[in-house]
């Protein structure tokens, strides 16, 4: 065991450089560095979960000071070592081993592989929350709700997904500083978003050159989502008909959905596509969106609108037809609102709007709208809807490139393109 802790922390005793992609999510961290609570990072497989934790390490050595030695990484999903006890198992060998000075920083990678970690967590945060900072990862987001649940008041909560835009140029060699820079190089921004609408954000296919391997990797994605934390994790017991119903959503994507007409569709009943979808949404695999209303009962019985974690997923596993960019484009506003953690809500009355966002009391409306010329009238129509119910001065329409602003019955309309609107 100790030779595989060695190999777990290879800056003990030397010095660490980060190579990876810089993560935004890492700034949200960084005010919970100095306190006692757990953090927990969870989100999709894939996501770059564990290549977080690295640069958080690195992060710890270079601008905080912490010292290489008193820094231990465990890999909870190491199949050379058991895992029962491990958590302790690592610190004492670690102990024994270095005999840091002062307080000590752990990880913990796939931490939903050890049993009853929280329990050990728990022991040990009250014990020794003073001179010891936990950080973990998980992949599955129901499982460790559940058991963080057991925390409380002991863990901050934080979620990482696929690369934002932004990550996604840095790969491509463009980190934009100032506006100047932007205007420089707005054809290779424009031209990049091409293909991070294609194959989508995660880390790995990004950093890939080779098309057809790009999209075997998110075929090998998907299946490692749906059998390792659906199918497995869930004891789902017939996973054809999960899997029809995934597709369905896949091909469906920022469509309404209704639950009991799907039922009927895909021969299941109305609490299996509930008990399925909430699988779905569990893994990081696809979300649901509710109608914006006060009442929850009314949130619950209406429609919903359903979106896929990665466009490249969406494309590849699901059928992707030419028509449908426009339902690309609003998938991808979801994903980029779900990532700043906000309520995400649509609004419907006589017209639809894409999306109401709730911050506290704030609302802001945003419509969707790919092909300005064909659609502008019915897009407007929803918008102004919105904004007229909710008493907002001004919305935002996102579009394929159209930039501009105009005021129509007192509403000021802000028209963005999606790919600049994605850099803000």
């Amino acid at each position: 065991m100790r030779d595989v802790i060695i190999e777990w922390n290879p800056w003990w005793g030397k010095g660490y450089t980060f190579l990876g992609i810089k993560r935004e999510k890492l700034y949200d961290l960084l005010p919970w560095f100095r306190r006692k609570e757990i953090i927990s990072i969870v989100g999709v497989r894939r996501a770059g979960k564990t290549t977080l934790l690295f640069e958080i390490i690195d992060h710890l050595i270079r601008n905080e000071e912490v010292n290489n030695n008193n820094i231990l990484f465990i890999k909870a999903d190491d199949d050379r070592i058991d895992s029962i006890g491990l958590i302790d198992k690592s610190i004492d060998e670690y102990e024994k081993l270095i005999n840091p000075e002062g307080k000590i920083f752990v990880f913990i990678d796939e931490i939903q592989e050890i049993k009853e970690w929280q329990k050990t967590l728990k022991r040990i945060y009250d014990l020794r929350g003073g001179n010891i900072k936990i950080f973990i990862s998980g992949s599955n987001a129901s499982l460790l709700r559940e058991e963080l649940s057991s925390l409380a008041g002991r863990y901050a909560y934080f979620e990482l997904f696929p690369f934002t835009f932004s990550e996604f140029l840095q790969t491509k060699g463009l980190i934009i500083k100032n506006k100047f820079e932007f205007m420089q190089e707005r054809n290779k921004i424009r031209h990049f978003f091409i293909e991070y609408l294609t194959y989508g954000a995660f880390p790995e296919v990004t950093l890939e050159k080779d098309e057809k391997i790009k999209s075997e990797l998110v075929k090998f994605y998907f299946d490692s989502i749906f059998y390792r934390d659906i199918i497995k994790r869930k004891g789902i017991r017939n996973p054809a008909k999960l899997e029809k119903l995934v597709k369905y959503f896949l091909q469906n994507i920022s469509n309404l959905a209704n639950f009991t007409k799907i039922s009927k569709i895909l021969e299941l009943t109305t609490d299996s596509v509930s008990e399925y979808t909430k699988a779905l949404e569990d893994a990081y695999l696809i979300f649901v969106v509710n109608l914006f209303e006060f009442s929850y009962k009314k949130q619950i019985i209406n429609p919903k609108k359903i979106y896929c974690v990665d466009l490249g997923i969406r494309n590849i596993v699901g059928f992707k037809f030419s028509e449908d960019i426009g339902r690309l484009y609003e998938n991808m506003v979801f994903i980029h609102l779900r990532r700043k953690a906000k309520e995400i809500f649509y609004w419907a009355n006589k017209f639809e709007c894409d999306f109401i966002i709730k911050d506290g009391k704030k609302l802001e409306a945003i419509q969707v709208c790919y092909d300005l010329i064909k659609s502008k009238n019915r897009e407007l129509s929803g918008l102004l809807d919105a904004l007229q119910h909710f008493k907002l001065k001004e919305g935002t329409i996102l579009t394929e490139n159209y930039e501009g602003e105009e005021k129509i019955k007192e509403k000021k309309i802000k028209y963005i393109p999606l790919w600049k609107w994605l850099l803000k």
